[in-house]
């Protein structure tokens, strides 16, 4: 949206100068032509520069040493944005299916297949309507702007080789989803899936958090989004995200997390 919004901008601003000025007197339709793209060229490069640095100063206004209690939707819509300039910017376009399965009433928690380090991106984009805290490794929490909006999102870092990091953030998530605070996102597999597999082994205890929130499972699944490195900046990369279906709690309050994993890797 913020990208269509700046190329408009800038080609409203590119005729605008034309109504107003000819700095060159040109008679020559042609050259009038690629005079004015060049200043829609010129008008496009400063507007993305300007939203990268309001998005920067935002961001400077939060205090990444502080646990926030409450999801802010400003940051959290701030952050979708940006992150769908992004992949405006790499030429990524997003096609979503069955968005109208997501439970509008109550918060859920939001599993996925997880093959590159875009699937974040276009997923917060998407569910831009929907508030959103994934849990993420540490090193995410070092990208540049991006860290101070995970922050303040209430993203969880998650030490995959602390078994004591994993229950707490397990506990912090099934709390958020409770308090009807926010959404929490997580890839089952628990890291990126680079092997041929359509899915590597599942790490079951991530669904404790929906069966200890009582909550509905939204279970969703990203095609392509692997191609979009490859693609940079050349190519446009169209990827989808698909909605499969979602488990109401009445439907696997009975099971052990190991049961909810196998049916969710089926879906």
């Amino acid at each position: 949206m913020i990208e269509f919004i700046i190329t408009i901008l800038s080609f409203v601003g590119a005729f605008g100068f034309a109504g107003i000025w000819n700095p060159f007197e040109l008679n020559n339709i042609w050259l009038i032509l690629i005079c004015y793209a060049l200043v829609a060229i010129v008008l496009y490069l400063l507007l993305s520069v300007l939203f990268i640095g309001v998005s920067f100063l935002i961001s400077l206004t939060i205090n990444t040493k502080k646990e926030y209690e409450k999801q802010s939707r400003f940051y959290g819509v701030m952050f979708s944005l940006l992150l769908e300039f992004v992949l405006d910017f790499f030429r990524v376009k997003i096609n979503v299916e069955g968005m109208d399965k997501i439970p509008k009433d109550k918060k859920f928690l939001f599993v996925s297949n997880h093959i590159s380090i875009y699937d974040t991106f276009v997923q917060v984009a998407a569910l831009r309507k929907f508030p959103m805290a994934f849990i993420s490794k540490p090193e995410n929490f070092k990208i540049p702007i991006g860290h101070r909006y995970m922050v303040r999102c209430r993203y969880m870092a998650l030490d995959r080789e602390n078994v004591r990091s994993g229950a707490i953030i397990t506990k912090k998530a099934s709390q958020m989803i409770a308090s009807g605070d926010t959404n929490v996102g997580v890839y089952p597999e628990g890291t990126r899936n680079r092997t041929d597999e359509t899915l590597i082994e599942f790490k079951p205890g991530c669904f404790k958090s929906a069966v200890w929130a009582k909550s509905p499972i939204v279970i969703s699944v990203v095609h392509n989004t692997n191609m979009i490195k490859k693609n940079i900046p050349w190519k446009r990369t169209e990827v989808v995200m698909e909605i499969l279906d979602v488990l109401e709690y009445e439907d696997f309050k009975d099971l052990s997390t190991a049961e909810i994993g196998e049916i969710v890797r089926e879906k």
